[in-house]
């Protein structure tokens, strides 16, 4: 992916050209990115719609919801390249040179360091889709009647983009030698699965009973 071109400047039509094509990257892992930050963003969305005279008991929460979306979003999106990166470090670390011992114990090095990298990426990506379904429970039997549906679609992105970034860490983590990394990171995401399921599970309750 050539520097000058970040996947996040894409239209969407490039964007899912660029997710189509017979190409490493972009991948799951950008789309569980994007799935994050719209998921955000269409929650908020639905916390600003709750304002005015006939939601002034709960505007306040309103405001402070769709803040804490806004900036899970601004950090959600530079995921989606981010993603994209950590991935061709894995491929550019598996074309080094590997003719004599030392190199073969450089290039092993540089792989292993790549594959953190890839598993990282989606596992913070994992973090930011919790964070945003934990900021979207509590508001969402709240919003305006006529904005449950978009938080609906919101909160159920979220729950499919940490789903979606778990199958990168997953696999990512089946190429790495660090046995205490691996089982500390995948500890943590079903952890964070677990929690996602229960919240989500209270968010559809609030916009699917309404």
């Amino acid at each position: 992916m050539p520097p000058s071109s970040r996947l996040i400047d894409q239209s969407l039509e490039l964007f899912a050209g660029s997710l189509a094509a017979r190409t490493a990257t972009p991948g799951g892992g950008s789309m569980a990115a994007f799935l994050t930050a719209a998921g955000a963003a269409l929650v908020a969305m639905a916390c600003r719609f709750t304002s005015g005279e006939k939601f002034a008991a709960v505007e306040a929460a309103m405001v402070r919801a769709s803040g804490s979306l806004d900036e899970i979003r601004a950090r959600a999106l530079p995921m989606v390249d981010l993603d994209a990166a950590s991935y061709d470090a894995v491929t550019s670390a598996y074309g080094l040179p590997k003719t004599t011992d030392a190199e073969k114990a450089l290039r092993s090095d540089a792989i292993q360091r790549a594959f953190k990298g890839a598993l990282n990426v989606p596992f913070e990506t994992m973090r930011l889709a919790l964070a945003a379904l934990e900021t979207a429970a509590p508001v969402a039997g709240l919003v305006n009647p006529n904005l449950k549906s978009d938080c609906g679609v919101g909160a159920r992105c979220l729950a499919t983009a940490l789903e979606s970034a778990f199958l990168n860490v997953r696999i990512n983590a089946g190429s790495i030698k660090d046995a205490d990394f691996v089982v500390e990171r995948l500890r943590e995401s079903e952890k964070m699965r677990v929690r996602a399921r229960e919240l989500s599970e209270k968010i559809a309750a609030a916009v699917e009973g309404a």
